[in-house]
């Protein structure tokens, strides 16, 4: 008889802090095969016959890279190369360079030391998330010994089945999805402190390494203006940028040495970056990405001799051609707008070649000093000065030490608190890490950057940075994404109900209803939907859609619940109201019975997509027989081993990226529906195109697999947008808490889990199911199994002063009820048995057998 097992009823201990971890590679190869990797007694040397080793961590880990080298014969170059997939590895930047944002972490996926003497050399920056790494001696005529390789990490690494929240069935690959999430916001949630500033403040101003710049908050509206600084090039070369954005999209400077022998590194690029140049681009940075493309970059050779070591004088002059160069009062070199492969970007770029910011971050493996940094506007004034010395400094160019615990996008890239992204990461943390600071903190931080004014008063910051300041929220003014600011006040009211943290929402109050507030104009008084605005577009789709109109209208009903909780019932009364009429809108103007769907928008009313399949069943505007037939009708969407978004997008192209993240909210209404309508065939089909097709990819195929979730997939299996890919993106992960909330079937249905709900989808393919799921009040051990296909065995026990309900959709002929609970009805329509005290077992006879998956 299947028991309560001493994993589920293993109390852990919750929200303690990381500590740091040395995490050594689980295999390494230097010929033709994985070995096993001893962490201390490992051991070999690199030469130039043999100058390549190779490491495999298994699974995504994230922090400081570092090893233990002896030169044998003088002092050597070594090249490290990190990656989450291996053929990452291969190729000349590996899965980098990550140009969309500073990150505390470092751009570049490859990098150099030089080992001059035995002992430990670590990486000055973090890595993001890596499963991969690799060492390969430069030199020609020397050798090094290697041993104790590893990365200093401050990320968790707990085995998943030791997490205060675990679930396991008897399909050993939705263990392994379960896992995904779990692992992922182990390594995407950065506790506060564990992510320094790469800046580093000396005397003679601040030093720099190579990395993406970082842009000072002061000059957002300059225009016209030159600015001007000193720089000591350590090595390599300096860079620094004007007319850009906050966010670093515009025109960018590269000034190289002369690259004296002594410090100049084998593999220095001297193609892209060539020596005593100024090389100028356009876009994000010198390099394209799969989605960051740059234009080409722009050479101008100097004609004389950089040299490192000595102070350099650099000013840049917006010009109405362009930009005025001048180099130690060198000849000006004129860099013609004419000249540059300019690019357009709406939503990042300053908008206009003439006006911006200015920051400072010199390229790969590159040193240089920066300080005594001008501005002055056309007629002289100094608009702007600043010695670069001053711990001030981080905070206005957004590098601080990351002052909270929040959880980013992704652990390799975009390293952002993404306010959408948090829907899901929010959720698979409460169903496995269970850390009530990182949602706090993630919150906190969102709403600490809501804009106090102008026409974007009420929204919150769509993706601020860790190192940035809330007091320059208007700066950054990273607000484009409408239904953002939905999905973050779900975040909110879900933690609510899962924590009942009544003082965190008397705190927040205030600004999540102003945040309501800030979105309520976007409903437009002629449809009564969802529509865009001069505010922003929308992620989900068309404004006047059905996708982000239905999430509207299950943002607002869960924000009603909290106004009544705050007192406030005429707010409650109207959002409710609002709620009910957009859903109504969407029934009346957007559900299509030629479709048997709802439609994507007013402008494309012969498509769907099934992601308003999915906000039209999650938030009830569809009634059962619309949810029925929008689930059959998702048939047209199908491509690959998922569904692509919608029925107008090409079905031929096999670079179509699906969506994990928008799939799993479709998951969930699936499984919402199939919990209540249990013999749906249609359903049972899509979970399984889904958990089978999508997911599955995740965990089947070595060369991409890092153990956690992805952040696109392509309709063959492979990680979508290429290397630029995250595979560490906690969007990807709600099979963790779908799988926790509906197949083990564990949900709070009143605050703090006082009351909650035990109702799994038990569907044929699964025998038994057992977990645990953290509340406030300590684990809710559940545990479910099959005996025979038409007699199902459900077991609960509960935090002590709780309630909860045991349900079950199967239709029954008989339930034998033990433990603190009684029985309201077992029958046709199924069972429902309510638990008065901490432990109940229903042994439920069944009508029929359980529906095929």
């Amino acid at each position: 008889m299947l028991r309560l097992s001493a994993t589920v009823l293993l109390a852990i201990v919750v929200g303690a802090v990381n500590s740091e971890i040395i995490v050594h590679p689980e295999h390494y190869e230097r010929t033709s095969q994985f070995i096993r990797y001893g962490q201390n007694s490992t051991c070999f040397t690199l030469t130039p016959s043999n100058p390549v080793a190779t490491f495999d961590y298994t699974t995504e880990i994230g922090g400081f890279p570092f090893f233990h080298g002896t030169p044998v014969s003088g002092a050597v170059q070594v090249e490290a190369k990190y990656s989450e997939a291996k053929g990452g590895l291969d190729e000349p930047f590996s899965d980098g360079p990550w140009t969309f944002s500073n990150g505390l972490s470092n751009t570049f996926r490859v990098e150099t030391f030089n080992v001059t003497e035995a002992g430990r050399v670590e990486s000055f920056f973090q890595q993001g998330g890596l499963r991969w790494q690799r060492l390969r001696l430069l030199n020609d005529d020397r050798k090094v010994t290697i041993c104790g390789v590893g990365i200093r990490s401050f990320n968790d690494r707990t085995d998943v089945s030791e997490l205060p929240g675990y679930f396991e069935s008897s399909n050993p690959l939705y263990n392994e999805i379960w896992k995904l999430g779990a692992r992922t916001v182990q390594q995407a949630c950065i506790e506060k402190g564990t992510a320094p500033t790469t800046w580093e403040l000396t005397a003679d101003g601040v030093l720099l390494r190579g990395q993406q710049s970082a842009q000072s908050a002061l000059g957002a509206d300059f225009a016209n203006y030159t600015m001007s600084f000193k720089t000591k090039i350590v090595r390599g070369g300096t860079g620094w940028r004007v007319a850009t954005s906050p966010a670093s999209f515009g025109p960018s400077f590269l000034l190289t040495s002369e690259y004296p022998g002594h410090s100049t590194f084998l593999n220095t690029n001297r193609t892209l970056v060539p020596p005593n140049t100024l090389a100028v681009g356009y876009g994000w940075n010198l390099v394209n990405q799969t989605s960051l493309p740059t234009g080409e970059v722009s050479y101008f050779p100097l004609g004389f001799s950089v040299t490192e070591g000595q102070w350099i004088d650099v000013s840049t002059r917006i010009s109405t051609d362009g930009y005025i160069v001048t180099i130690n009062d060198q000849k000006p070199v004129s860099v013609l707008l004419s000249e540059l492969h300019l690019m357009s970007n709406d939503r990042f770029s300053s908008g206009s070649v003439y006006s911006g910011t200015w920051g400072f971050g010199p390229w790969q493996d590159q040193i240089a000093y920066v300080k005594d940094v001008v501005v002055q506007s056309k007629n002289g004034t100094t608009l702007y000065q600043n010695t670069m010395t001053d711990e001030t400094i981080l905070e206005e160019y957004g590098v601080m030490d990351n002052p909270a615990s929040v959880c980013l996008d992704g652990a390799k890239r975009d390293r952002l608190i993404w306010s959408g992204d948090f829907a899901h990461a929010h959720r698979v943390v409460s169903a496995s890490t269970h850390r009530p600071d990182f949602i706090r903190g993630t919150l906190s931080y969102l709403f600490e950057r809501q804009e106090l004014s102008g026409p974007m008063a009420g929204l919150f910051a769509m993706s601020p940075a860790m190192g940035q300041s809330a007091e320059y929220t208007s700066v950054y003014k990273s607000y484009g994404l409408l239904d953002y600011q939905m999905l973050l006040l779900n975040s909110f009211a879900r933690y609510y109900l899962e924590s009942a943290d009544r003082e965190f929402l008397t705190r927040w109050w205030p600004k999540a209803r102003d945040g309501v507030d800030a979105i309520l104009p976007l409903v437009d008084q002629y449809s009564g939907l969802a529509a865009t605005s001069s505010l922003g577009a929308f992620f989900l789709g068309d404004g006047n859609g059905t996708a982000a109109s239905a999430l509207f209208a299950y943002t607002l009903t869960h924000m009603a619940d909290l106004a009544e909780v705050m007192g406030e019932p005429d707010t409650s009364t109207q959002w409710k109201s609002t709620a009910t009429n957009i859903s109504r809108a969407v029934n009346q103007k957007l559900w299509n019975e030629d479709l048997g769907t709802y439609s994507s928008s007013l402008t494309s009313t012969n498509d769907s997509s099934y992601i308003g399949t999915a906000w039209a069943i999650l938030s009830k505007t569809a009634n059962s027989t619309q949810a029925t037939s929008s689930i059959a009708a998702l048939s047209p969407l199908r491509l690959g081993i998922g569904y692509k978004l919608s029925t107008d997008m090409d079905d031929s192209d096999p670079e179509t990226n699906l969506s994990p993240n928008l799939s799993g909210f479709l998951l969930e209404a699936l499984f919402a529906h199939i919990r209540d309508n249990p013999y749906d065939n249609a359903t049972t089909e899509a979970i399984n195109i889904l958990l089978n097709g999508l997911w599955a990819a995740m965990v089947d195929q070595d060369e991409y697999y890092t153990g956690t979730s992805w952040e696109y997939v392509y309709p063959d299996g492979r990680p979508g947008l290429d290397l630029f890919t995250s595979h560490a993106h906690p969007w990807g992960g709600a099979p963790t808490y779908i799988f926790s909330e509906y197949i083990l079937g564990v949900q709070p249905t009143a605050p703090g889990f006082g009351e909650w709900l035990f109702a799994p989808v038990v569907l044929d393919g699964l025998t038994w199911a057992r977990g645990r799921v953290p509340t406030p009040r300590g684990s809710i051990q559940a545990e479910w199994e099959v005996h025979d296909g038409i007699r199902v065995v459900l077991r609960v026990r509960a935090p002590q002063g709780t309630k909860g309900v045991v349900g079950l959709s199967l239709p029954a002929t008989g339930c034998r009820v033990t433990g603190d609970a009684h029985r309201e009805y077992c029958s046709g329509k199924g069972v429902r048995v309510v638990v008065d005290g901490e432990w109940a077992s229903i042994d439920v006879s069944l009508a029929k057998p359980i529906p095929q998956l």
